[in-house]
């Protein structure tokens, strides 16, 4: 029987599998009398539309545990297919599209042997391979906030109030320098016991893709379980690798596994509510510009990353990226400096797409300036775990805050 074993849902995504693959095989996993750990690995092969074989079969021979789905099971339903093959104490979910930063899966299981009444551990997430912009935080849905998704759409007051919100939500993540409760933690990353995690499912499988996070969250937190957020254990997500293959089969998902969440969790009438704020937002779209709060200097179409001053010095500021003007769902970065610029590694990861910065002093959260540009040099990801040890070994860590 394994310590803990890693599952993995492919879909079209077997070169990130590899990478992925290759970053738990040097994870060193340590039980409570000292002895080490073992883990396993299991892939559930969730019927990718393209031959999977020149990744797979070389992972097998290897010896990982390849699950072949008989049809698309969906996130959730893979993940579930995934645990019923596993025979590890703990249940380690990872996205393919994820890179280990030396040490994290040992940090997750220690922390789940000495807290009992933890449920889930996740890692604090980068979105790239330096370490140098921190994922956004993930908030767990309910009624309030899409009632707050269709009322900051009436006046650019109410979006800067509903985007600030939501960054004093996500600072909390990005200084954490302990673990702490969070109400939800994300899909891409998290570990569970094995026996909690099979009374739960893990996954509700009726969820075909998003949403399954939040659920399960919430279950596990309505079991009498702690969700709980583990700085010292950090992973990098390259973010939509595997969906954003099929961005429009994705957002079809989306919506209808909002729709469920909302129905599961508030009946009929929540269904009801949530469908009336997402035809609200189709018809108030962000590109309109009425609604943004963040005047922003257009720096036009670059190659090259930006250079960029706060509007006044400060000590410590806040950089928030995002490719929504309203700055709903942002990465960020805690700094210093007094000229930011992106380093060359993290903004090779970055796809060529429309972006919006904005600067904001800490603590205060007051503006410090805004842009927004056209990213159009070509993205270059990540090739493979050594390429990503190497960038480790270049990172730019962010500035602490000081209480």
């Amino acid at each position: 029987m394994a310590d803990v074993s890693a599952i993995v849902v492919n879909y079209n995504s077997g070169a990130w599998l590899t990478a992925l693959v290759a970053g738990l095989r040097r994870e060193t996993l340590v039980r409570r009398d000292g002895r080490r750990g073992e883990l396993e690995i299991v892939v559930v092969e969730n019927a990718s539309p393209s031959d999977q074989s020149r990744w797979l079969e070389p992972l097998e021979r290897d010896g990982v545990k390849v699950v072949r789905a008989p049809a698309n099971l969906g996130y959730a339903g893979g993940n579930n297919l995934g645990v019923r093959h596993a025979t590890g104490d703990k249940i380690l979910v990872l996205n393919p599209d994820v890179l280990i930063v030396p040490g994290a899966v040992g940090a997750l299981a220690r922390h789940l042997d000495e807290h009992p009444r933890a449920g889930q551990v996740g890692p604090r997430g980068w979105i790239d391979s330096h370490r140098f912009l921190y994922l956004p935080r993930i908030e767990l849905p309910t009624l309030a906030t899409q009632l707050a998704e269709a009322w900051r759409r009436t006046s650019p007051r109410r979006a800067e109030a509903f985007a600030l919100r939501r960054t004093k939500n996500a600072l909390r993540i990005w200084s954490a320098t302990r673990p702490q409760e969070e109400p939800v933690l994300a899909g891409y990353a998290f570990m569970m016991p094995a026996d909690l995690a099979r009374r739960l499912g893990p996954f509700d499988d009726c969820f075909p893709l998003y949403y399954e996070d939040a659920d399960l969250s919430r279950r596990v937190r309505e079991a009498g379980r702690e969700c709980v957020l583990v700085p010292d254990a950090e992973m990098v997500h390259l973010f939509n690798k595997s969906a954003g293959q099929f961005a429009a089969e994705a957002a079809v998902k989306h919506d209808r596994s909002l729709d469920l969440y909302l129905r599961k969790h508030y009946g009929e009438a929540g269904g009801w509510l949530g469908r009336r704020v997402l035809a609200w937002t189709r018809a108030h779209p962000t590109r309109s510009g009425a609604h943004e709060f963040a005047r922003c200097e257009d720096l036009g179409e670059l190659v090259d990353p930006p250079r960029l001053a706060p509007a006044r010095p400060a000590p410590h500021y806040l950089v928030e990226l995002t490719i929504d003007p309203l700055f709903s769902l942002a990465v960020g970065r805690i700094d210093a400096r007094p000229v930011f610029e992106i380093p060359r590694g993290t903004w090779e990861h970055l796809d060529p797409t429309d972006y919006y910065v904005r600067f904001l002093s800490l603590p205060e959260l007051a503006p410090l300036g805004a842009w927004r540009f056209r990213k159009t040099a070509p993205l270059r990801p990540v090739a493979n775990d050594a390429d990503f040890l190497d960038r480790l070994a270049d990172s730019h860590p962010p500035a602490e805050l000081v209480a």
